[in-house]
């Protein structure tokens, strides 16, 4: 785990120098010359539904290792419990076990949250938290943002989505504090949990109107209310009614399915995409046991004999 210090004890906090910030970021070049190597390429990925695609917008070598450089000193300030995504040491595991002793469930989205997210509001959380000049925020906003917003296949993406808006997610936590909640965040991810049934209708209004407050709005297709003795689908894990961590359905269905494609092969028949398949089960399958260890422990021993010919 990364030990965490408070704002104030930031290596960034504060920082009005250029000087100084080329040395913090191990800069080769004028940090004013930073256009230089803000370079991107995009390219595109299946979304969870298999059909649609998500373009990502991921840097070049020399500006990402700027990136890491930055996401490393953010890394260092503590956070709030409640956020799990851009976490180091946190999973999406750690959102459902979060959640897991609670009877009663909301599970929201923000829409399009990436795409919604302003420029403007990375500049004032250097500038206004942590207390940067204007300048330096220029300069840094510059390095994790591209085409005025978040691009998505960044390194310090998830966790500067979370503070440009943090005083929105504040709000949202004290939101569900209010409603005896627990509240997790996995990047545009919200639940709500309690052991006693709650008001979830008031809860979404006042959540919608905060949301609004900073330019975004809820998901309301996947906006939903999970109440005792239901089975709950939270960020790639499911919490089930006897309190249970378990793998969802559909992760099953696709480790059954892949092993059938390949269960059968030939070593020496094997070609680039039977390959590919076997490594995209093997992700799976460690996926799978993440979240319950002792789950097709079979299919795992069979794979890995496959693996070893």
């Amino acid at each position: 785990m990364v030990k965490k210090y408070s704002i104030e004890q930031s290596a960034l906090y504060k920082c009005r120098s250029l000087r100084r910030l080329n040395t913090l970021l191990f800069l080769d070049t004028d940090s004013k010359q930073i256009a230089d190597i803000k370079k991107y390429y995009s390219f595109e990925i299946n979304k969870k539904d298999g059909i649609a695609k998500r373009k990502i917008t991921a840097p070049t070598k020399k500006l990402k290792t700027v990136q890491k450089r930055v996401l490393y000193l953010l890394q260092r300030i503590e956070r709030p419990n409640w956020l799990i995504s851009g976490e180091k040491g946190k999973s999406y595991i750690d959102n459902g076990k979060a959640h897991i002793y609670s009877n009663y469930f909301l599970a929201m989205d923000i829409k399009s949250f990436y795409d919604n997210c302003n420029r403007e509001y990375v500049f004032r959380f250097f500038k206004d938290y942590l207390q940067v000049s204007g300048d330096i925020a220029g300069i840094l906003t510059d390095i994790v943002t591209y085409d005025n917003g978040i691009p998505t296949g960044c390194p310090t993406s998830q966790l500067i989505a979370y503070y440009a808006y943090g005083k929105m997610f504040r709000e949202i936590s004290e939101i569900a504090q209010k409603y005896e909640c627990i509240f997790t965040l996995y990047v545009d991810d919200m639940t709500f949990s309690s052991q006693e049934h709650f008001d979830d209708n008031s809860m979404k209004k006042e959540i919608d109107c905060t949301l609004r407050k900073y330019g975004h709005k809820p998901k309301y297709s996947k906006m939903k209310y999970y109440s005792h003795g239901k089975d709950v689908l939270i960020t790639g894990t499911v919490v089930n009614r006897n309190h249970e961590l378990k793998i969802p359905n559909k992760l099953q269905k696709k480790i059954y399915d892949g092993f059938q494609n390949v269960k059968d092969v030939d070593i020496k028949e094997m070609d680039c995409n039977k390959k590919k398949e076997i490594a995209s089960l093997r992700g799976k399958l460690q996926a799978a046991k993440s979240i319950e260890c002792n789950k097709f422990s079979d299919i795992n021993k069979i794979v890995g004999n496959i693996e070893k010919q």
